[in-house]
Protein backbone atom coordinates (compact mmCIF):
# COMPACT_ATOMS: atom_id res chain seq x y z
CA UNK A 1 0.00 0.00 0.00
CA UNK A 2 1.25 3.38 -0.96
CA UNK A 3 1.39 6.50 1.49
CA UNK A 4 -0.16 9.65 0.86
CA UNK A 5 2.92 11.70 -0.64
CA UNK A 6 2.39 13.96 2.42
CA UNK A 7 3.68 10.84 4.73
CA UNK A 8 6.39 10.12 2.28
CA UNK A 9 7.72 13.92 3.19
CA UNK A 10 7.01 13.28 6.34
CA UNK A 11 9.58 10.40 5.95
CA UNK A 12 11.68 11.83 3.99
CA UNK A 13 15.89 12.14 5.07
CA UNK A 14 17.94 15.06 4.33
CA UNK A 15 20.96 15.78 4.46
CA UNK A 16 22.81 16.25 7.63
CA UNK A 17 23.74 19.25 9.01
CA UNK A 18 27.22 18.95 9.93
CA UNK A 19 29.53 21.16 11.75
CA UNK A 20 32.11 20.62 8.77
CA UNK A 21 33.51 18.42 6.13
CA UNK A 22 36.92 17.28 5.98
CA UNK A 23 37.75 16.38 2.18
CA UNK A 24 41.34 14.91 1.55
CA UNK A 25 41.26 16.04 -2.09
CA UNK A 26 45.16 14.56 -2.48
CA UNK A 27 46.96 12.52 -0.56
CA UNK A 28 50.43 13.18 -2.42
CA UNK A 29 52.90 14.60 -0.44
CA UNK A 30 56.09 16.65 -0.96
CA UNK A 31 57.22 16.52 2.84
CA UNK A 32 58.78 13.81 5.09
CA UNK A 33 58.05 15.08 8.43
CA UNK A 34 59.36 12.40 10.59
CA UNK A 35 56.22 11.53 12.65
CA UNK A 36 53.59 11.22 9.60
CA UNK A 37 51.93 7.88 8.56
CA UNK A 38 53.46 9.38 4.77
CA UNK A 39 56.53 9.10 5.73
CA UNK A 40 56.40 5.95 7.88
CA UNK A 41 54.06 4.06 5.34
CA UNK A 42 56.10 4.88 2.43
CA UNK A 43 56.02 1.52 0.78
CA UNK A 44 52.07 0.89 1.02
CA UNK A 45 50.97 4.71 0.69
CA UNK A 46 48.45 5.45 -1.78
CA UNK A 47 48.89 8.76 -3.83
CA UNK A 48 45.86 9.87 -5.54
CA UNK A 49 43.96 13.20 -5.96
CA UNK A 50 40.33 12.68 -5.53
CA UNK A 51 38.57 13.56 -8.98
CA UNK A 52 36.59 16.60 -10.12
CA UNK A 53 33.67 14.24 -10.54
CA UNK A 54 33.57 12.46 -6.85
CA UNK A 55 33.94 16.33 -5.45
CA UNK A 56 30.62 17.42 -7.38
CA UNK A 57 29.10 14.87 -5.52
CA UNK A 58 29.48 16.06 -1.87
CA UNK A 59 28.26 19.63 -3.78
CA UNK A 60 24.49 19.38 -2.30
CA UNK A 61 25.60 18.60 1.40
CA UNK A 62 27.55 21.43 1.39
CA UNK A 63 24.74 24.37 1.90
CA UNK A 64 23.96 22.36 4.64
CA UNK A 65 27.62 22.59 6.28
CA UNK A 66 29.29 25.08 8.43
CA UNK A 67 32.66 24.64 6.51
CA UNK A 68 34.35 22.79 3.74
CA UNK A 69 38.01 21.87 4.74
CA UNK A 70 40.00 20.62 1.75
CA UNK A 71 43.23 18.81 3.29
CA UNK A 72 43.50 15.33 4.76
CA UNK A 73 47.09 13.17 4.41
CA UNK A 74 48.74 15.10 1.79
CA UNK A 75 49.47 18.36 0.40
CA UNK A 76 46.23 19.80 -0.68
CA UNK A 77 48.23 22.07 -3.74
CA UNK A 78 49.62 19.74 -5.39
CA UNK A 79 45.98 19.01 -6.70
CA UNK A 80 45.75 20.55 -10.15
CA UNK A 81 42.02 21.34 -9.64
CA UNK A 82 42.16 23.06 -6.14
CA UNK A 83 41.13 26.22 -7.66
CA UNK A 84 38.26 24.89 -9.10
CA UNK A 85 37.05 22.98 -5.91
CA UNK A 86 37.45 25.95 -3.85
CA UNK A 87 35.15 28.12 -6.02
CA UNK A 88 32.30 25.20 -6.16
CA UNK A 89 32.31 24.92 -2.70
CA UNK A 90 31.91 29.10 -2.17
CA UNK A 91 29.41 28.90 -4.70
CA UNK A 92 27.57 26.10 -3.05
CA UNK A 93 27.19 29.16 0.11
CA UNK A 94 29.61 27.43 2.81
CA UNK A 95 32.85 28.41 4.65
CA UNK A 96 36.10 26.78 2.82
CA UNK A 97 39.54 26.01 4.84
CA UNK A 98 42.93 24.18 4.51
CA UNK A 99 45.58 23.33 5.87
CA UNK A 100 49.14 23.22 3.72
CA UNK A 101 52.95 22.90 4.25
CA UNK A 102 53.12 26.17 2.09
CA UNK A 103 55.87 24.93 0.55
CA UNK A 104 53.95 25.20 -2.93
CA UNK A 105 52.23 28.58 -2.23
CA UNK A 106 53.60 31.63 -4.07
CA UNK A 107 52.33 35.13 -4.42
CA UNK A 108 50.10 34.68 -7.46
CA UNK A 109 48.61 31.64 -5.65
CA UNK A 110 48.18 33.61 -1.99
CA UNK A 111 46.45 36.45 -4.44
CA UNK A 112 44.28 33.75 -6.23
CA UNK A 113 43.40 32.74 -2.67
CA UNK A 114 42.37 36.50 -1.32
CA UNK A 115 40.79 36.97 -4.61
CA UNK A 116 38.41 33.84 -4.12
CA UNK A 117 37.71 34.54 -0.46
CA UNK A 118 39.31 31.30 1.00
CA UNK A 119 37.78 31.64 4.31
CA UNK A 120 40.74 30.23 6.45
CA UNK A 121 44.28 28.86 5.70
CA UNK A 122 46.15 26.84 8.60
CA UNK A 123 50.02 26.48 8.69
CA UNK A 124 51.16 23.42 9.75
CA UNK A 125 54.41 23.80 12.21
CA UNK A 126 56.02 21.82 14.67
CA UNK A 127 58.74 24.53 16.05
CA UNK A 128 59.39 28.47 16.12
CA UNK A 129 62.65 28.36 13.94
CA UNK A 130 65.19 26.09 12.08
CA UNK A 131 64.27 23.10 14.21
CA UNK A 132 60.55 23.37 13.01
CA UNK A 133 62.71 22.30 9.67
CA UNK A 134 64.87 19.36 10.86
CA UNK A 135 61.49 17.88 12.40
CA UNK A 136 59.01 18.90 9.43
CA UNK A 137 61.57 17.35 6.77
CA UNK A 138 60.88 19.49 2.94
CA UNK A 139 59.18 22.04 4.71
CA UNK A 140 60.79 25.53 5.95
CA UNK A 141 60.32 27.65 8.57
CA UNK A 142 61.40 30.68 6.80
CA UNK A 143 59.04 29.66 3.86
CA UNK A 144 55.84 30.06 6.18
CA UNK A 145 56.36 33.17 7.37
CA UNK A 146 57.15 34.33 4.22
CA UNK A 147 53.95 32.88 2.59
CA UNK A 148 51.95 34.57 5.80
CA UNK A 149 53.35 37.93 5.33
CA UNK A 150 52.50 37.70 1.21
CA UNK A 151 49.03 36.95 2.80
CA UNK A 152 49.10 40.07 4.71
CA UNK A 153 49.72 42.14 1.83
CA UNK A 154 47.16 40.64 -0.17
CA UNK A 155 44.30 40.88 2.07
CA UNK A 156 45.80 44.67 2.66
CA UNK A 157 45.38 45.48 -1.03
CA UNK A 158 42.17 43.70 -1.70
CA UNK A 159 40.60 45.09 1.71
CA UNK A 160 39.46 41.99 3.07
CA UNK A 161 39.93 40.10 6.14
CA UNK A 162 39.85 36.70 4.36
CA UNK A 163 41.99 34.10 4.85
CA UNK A 164 42.06 34.13 8.63
CA UNK A 165 45.60 32.65 9.27
CA UNK A 166 46.02 29.79 11.69
CA UNK A 167 48.72 27.28 12.64
CA UNK A 168 48.03 23.65 13.36
CA UNK A 169 51.38 23.57 16.02
CA UNK A 170 52.66 19.92 16.86
CA UNK A 171 53.96 19.80 20.12
CA UNK A 172 57.26 17.85 20.72
CA UNK A 173 58.90 16.52 23.84
CA UNK A 174 62.02 18.18 23.07
CA UNK A 175 60.30 21.43 21.46
CA UNK A 176 59.08 21.91 25.16
CA UNK A 177 61.33 24.99 25.74
CA UNK A 178 59.91 26.68 22.43
CA UNK A 179 56.27 27.31 25.01
CA UNK A 180 57.40 30.58 26.41
CA UNK A 181 58.33 32.09 23.16
CA UNK A 182 55.66 30.65 21.40
CA UNK A 183 52.58 33.71 21.95
CA UNK A 184 55.22 36.27 20.63
CA UNK A 185 55.85 34.30 17.47
CA UNK A 186 52.27 34.02 16.98
CA UNK A 187 51.81 37.79 17.67
CA UNK A 188 54.26 38.76 15.24
CA UNK A 189 52.91 36.56 12.50
CA UNK A 190 49.59 38.25 13.13
CA UNK A 191 48.10 34.64 13.50
CA UNK A 192 44.46 34.62 14.44
CA UNK A 193 44.11 31.12 16.20
CA UNK A 194 46.62 28.09 17.20
CA UNK A 195 45.67 24.83 17.96
CA UNK A 196 48.83 23.38 19.69
CA UNK A 197 48.60 19.09 19.56
CA UNK A 198 50.66 16.47 20.78
CA UNK A 199 50.97 13.27 18.37
CA UNK A 200 47.89 11.21 17.71
CA UNK A 201 49.47 8.53 16.23
CA UNK A 202 52.94 6.81 17.28
CA UNK A 203 54.08 5.56 13.93
CA UNK A 204 57.18 3.88 15.24
CA UNK A 205 59.69 3.55 18.58
CA UNK A 206 61.67 6.16 17.40
CA UNK A 207 59.75 8.57 17.38
CA UNK A 208 57.73 7.59 21.16
CA UNK A 209 60.18 9.24 22.99
CA UNK A 210 58.76 12.79 21.41
CA UNK A 211 55.13 12.02 22.30
CA UNK A 212 53.51 14.13 25.32
CA UNK A 213 51.52 10.76 26.12
CA UNK A 214 54.63 8.85 27.50
CA UNK A 215 55.28 11.78 30.00
CA UNK A 216 55.02 11.00 34.09
CA UNK A 217 51.99 12.52 35.90
CA UNK A 218 53.66 15.14 37.33
CA UNK A 219 55.55 16.68 34.13
CA UNK A 220 52.54 15.83 32.26
CA UNK A 221 50.35 18.33 35.03
CA UNK A 222 53.11 20.88 34.90
CA UNK A 223 52.77 20.78 30.97
CA UNK A 224 49.13 21.42 31.37
CA UNK A 225 49.98 24.65 33.57
CA UNK A 226 52.33 25.70 30.83
CA UNK A 227 50.16 25.61 28.77
CA UNK A 228 47.10 27.84 30.01
CA UNK A 229 49.77 30.39 30.63
CA UNK A 230 50.59 30.10 27.13
CA UNK A 231 47.01 30.14 26.10
CA UNK A 232 46.89 33.39 28.51
CA UNK A 233 49.90 34.92 27.12
CA UNK A 234 48.55 34.95 23.74
CA UNK A 235 45.40 35.77 23.96
CA UNK A 236 46.55 39.30 25.44
CA UNK A 237 48.43 39.59 22.40
CA UNK A 238 45.68 39.03 20.20
CA UNK A 239 45.57 35.38 18.97
CA UNK A 240 43.48 32.62 19.97
CA UNK A 241 45.01 29.53 21.60
CA UNK A 242 43.46 25.84 21.88
CA UNK A 243 44.98 22.58 22.91
CA UNK A 244 44.64 19.16 22.45
CA UNK A 245 47.32 16.82 24.39
CA UNK A 246 46.89 13.07 25.78
CA UNK A 247 47.32 11.33 28.22
CA UNK A 248 47.22 7.82 29.87
CA UNK A 249 46.03 9.34 32.87
CA UNK A 250 42.55 10.60 31.30
CA UNK A 251 40.70 7.50 31.57
CA UNK A 252 37.21 9.35 30.39
CA UNK A 253 36.37 8.56 26.96
CA UNK A 254 36.45 11.64 24.45
CA UNK A 255 36.92 12.23 21.31
CA UNK A 256 38.38 15.24 19.98
CA UNK A 257 37.62 14.56 15.93
CA UNK A 258 33.77 15.59 16.62
CA UNK A 259 32.40 12.45 14.43
CA UNK A 260 28.99 13.25 15.19
CA UNK A 261 28.93 16.22 13.68
CA UNK A 262 31.41 15.87 11.06
CA UNK A 263 32.73 13.74 8.12
CA UNK A 264 35.66 12.68 6.52
CA UNK A 265 35.73 12.08 2.73
CA UNK A 266 38.76 10.23 1.76
CA UNK A 267 41.01 10.61 -1.97
CA UNK A 268 39.58 7.55 -3.04
CA UNK A 269 35.52 9.10 -2.01
CA UNK A 270 35.29 6.90 1.00
CA UNK A 271 33.42 8.28 3.77
CA UNK A 272 35.18 7.93 7.55
CA UNK A 273 33.94 9.01 10.72
CA UNK A 274 37.39 10.85 11.26
CA UNK A 275 40.75 11.19 9.77
CA UNK A 276 42.39 8.38 12.13
CA UNK A 277 40.27 5.90 10.11
CA UNK A 278 41.18 7.08 6.99
CA UNK A 279 44.58 6.91 6.29
CA UNK A 280 45.17 5.94 3.05
CA UNK A 281 47.67 2.69 2.81
CA UNK A 282 47.07 -0.62 1.91
CA UNK A 283 48.47 -3.97 3.30
CA UNK A 284 49.69 -4.49 6.55
CA UNK A 285 50.96 -1.14 8.73
CA UNK A 286 51.96 -0.89 12.68
CA UNK A 287 51.53 1.61 15.06
CA UNK A 288 52.20 1.61 19.08
CA UNK A 289 50.28 2.35 21.96
CA UNK A 290 52.09 2.69 25.19
CA UNK A 291 54.97 0.98 23.71
CA UNK A 292 53.00 -2.01 22.24
CA UNK A 293 52.87 -2.58 18.17
CA UNK A 294 49.31 -2.14 17.39
CA UNK A 295 47.79 -2.92 13.45
CA UNK A 296 46.41 -0.07 11.70
CA UNK A 297 43.32 -0.39 10.71
CA UNK A 298 40.43 1.73 8.48
CA UNK A 299 36.79 2.26 8.72
CA UNK A 300 34.89 3.13 5.94
CA UNK A 301 31.00 3.00 5.77
CA UNK A 302 30.55 3.98 2.39
CA UNK A 303 31.75 5.97 -0.60
CA UNK A 304 30.40 9.17 -2.81
CA UNK A 305 30.51 7.26 -6.15
CA UNK A 306 28.30 4.93 -5.51
CA UNK A 307 25.84 6.63 -2.90
CA UNK A 308 25.37 10.11 -1.75
CA UNK A 309 26.43 11.34 1.58
CA UNK A 310 22.90 11.72 2.60
CA UNK A 311 22.37 7.70 1.94
CA UNK A 312 25.46 6.89 3.68
CA UNK A 313 25.10 8.92 6.74
CA UNK A 314 21.48 7.73 7.20
CA UNK A 315 22.61 3.75 6.99
CA UNK A 316 22.52 1.45 9.98
CA UNK A 317 25.96 0.54 10.44
CA UNK A 318 26.66 4.08 10.60
CA UNK A 319 23.60 4.97 12.86
CA UNK A 320 25.07 2.57 15.02
CA UNK A 321 28.09 3.59 15.56
CA UNK A 322 27.06 7.46 16.06
CA UNK A 323 25.00 6.10 18.98
CA UNK A 324 27.74 4.60 20.53
CA UNK A 325 29.92 7.48 20.20
CA UNK A 326 27.11 9.85 21.16
CA UNK A 327 26.89 7.71 24.47
CA UNK A 328 30.24 8.51 25.70
CA UNK A 329 31.21 4.89 25.30
CA UNK A 330 34.15 3.97 23.20
CA UNK A 331 33.57 2.29 20.23
CA UNK A 332 35.53 -0.87 19.49
CA UNK A 333 37.05 0.69 16.37
CA UNK A 334 38.41 3.69 18.77
CA UNK A 335 40.09 1.26 21.26
CA UNK A 336 43.80 2.23 21.63
CA UNK A 337 43.06 5.61 20.21
CA UNK A 338 45.15 8.64 21.04
CA UNK A 339 42.38 10.77 20.23
CA UNK A 340 40.24 8.70 22.48
CA UNK A 341 41.80 10.29 25.25
CA UNK A 342 40.93 13.65 27.20
CA UNK A 343 41.70 15.63 29.69
CA UNK A 344 40.86 16.35 33.02
CA UNK A 345 40.10 20.42 32.45
CA UNK A 346 38.31 22.00 29.97
CA UNK A 347 39.43 25.09 27.41
CA UNK A 348 37.63 27.56 30.19
CA UNK A 349 39.38 25.95 32.93
CA UNK A 350 41.57 28.91 34.52
CA UNK A 351 45.08 28.92 35.53
CA UNK A 352 43.81 29.38 39.15
CA UNK A 353 41.73 25.97 39.28
CA UNK A 354 45.04 23.87 37.71
CA UNK A 355 46.90 25.53 40.25
CA UNK A 356 44.89 24.55 42.97
CA UNK A 357 44.78 20.95 41.24
CA UNK A 358 48.12 20.46 41.17
CA UNK A 359 48.52 21.71 45.19
CA UNK A 360 46.01 19.22 46.37
CA UNK A 361 47.42 16.40 44.79
CA UNK A 362 51.14 17.26 45.13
Amino acid sequence: MLRPKFINHLFQRSYPSLEWIQIEISSYCNGKCVYCPHTEYQKNWQNRYLTMELFQNLIPAFAKTNLVHLQGWGEPFTHPEFFDMLRAAKEAGCMVGTTTNGSLLSREKIEALVKEDLDLIGFSLAGIDERNDSIRRGTSIRKTLECIDEIHKAKAKYQTDNPKIHIAYMLMRSGFDDLDKLPGFLANAGVAQAVISSLSLVVNAEIEAESVFSLPKAEFLELKDRLLQVRADSENLGTEVHFHIVSPFMEKFHCMENAAHAVVVGSDGGVFPCVMSQIPVQGRNDFYFRKQKQPLKKMSFGNIKDNSLDEIWHQKEYRRFLRTYRSGKSPSFCVNCLKGFSDNFTQETSLEQVQAYLREIS
